[in-house]
């Protein structure tokens, strides 16, 4: 085999295979978002086959089949899982859905709690001193929230490990949150924040799964 052919197979060897552990390393840290190389990889390998058969080395083409295979297996697995992840977001979206619909049943509810209570006392200094009091509540809640958002994003850029975990100080909020309600009178906004509370309390649970995942590599 000439040399200078047979250095072009090999760098399209070292190619298929970086592109191969590239991927893998990316789906490692769950970065779902990089295009698959599988079908390249394939059409690499197929290449390297034809370019033999065309030089008449069909029984160094044939050392290419297994590999060719390999990566076509690869491919439906990786299908497979994507689609698994895809359901996994689509949940999680609709349990995120959820959790924000509650969060607005109980905001609706306090505004007809006061106007309620406008209405039967027509005291307008309490019911200032409650709009106040809800405001607060709801800007805790929306900082809560913020806090989520920027960690989960931080997570894409960045390994778990390096980051500080926002969950218990979120769940904190949350706490302080359901307190105020309850001594303001509200019950049902109070009981309502009951599943958020739930809700990042699983959320931190998986954040420390996955900590200890990242610190075992």
């Amino acid at each position: 085999m000439d040399e200078k052919f047979e250095n072009q197979i090999a760098e399209m060897i070292d190619n298929a295979e970086k592109m191969a552990r590239d991927y893998e390393l990316a789906i490692k840290k769950s970065k779902y978002e990089t295009k698959c190389p599988y079908p390249k990889i394939i059409k690499i390998y197929e290449d390297i086959r034809q370019m033999l058969i065309d030089c008449s080395w069909n029984e160094q083409a044939m050392n290419f089949d297994e590999q060719i295979k390999f990566y076509r297996e690869k491919l439906e697995k990786d299908k497979k899982l994507r689609e698994i992840e895809a359901q996994k977001v689509q949940k999680q979206k609709e349990f995120e859905e959820f959790h924000k619909i509650k969060e607005i049943e109980a905001i609706r509810a306090v505004i007809l709690s006061l106007n309620k209570e406008e209405e039967i006392l027509d005291f307008e200094a309490k019911k200032k001193e409650k709009v106040e009091e809800s405001e607060e509540i709801f800007n805790m809640i929306s900082n809560a929230e913020r806090m989520a958002k920027e960690y989960e994003q931080e997570i894409k850029m960045s390994s778990i490990i390096h980051l500080d975990c926002p969950y218990e100080k979120i769940i904190e909020i949350y706490k302080e949150g359901r307190k105020r309600f309850e001594n303001a009178g509200w019950k049902e906004e109070s009981r309502k924040l009951l599943d958020s509370i739930r809700y990042y309390n699983d959320k931190l649970e998986k954040d420390k799964r996955l900590r200890e995942i990242e610190e075992r590599k």
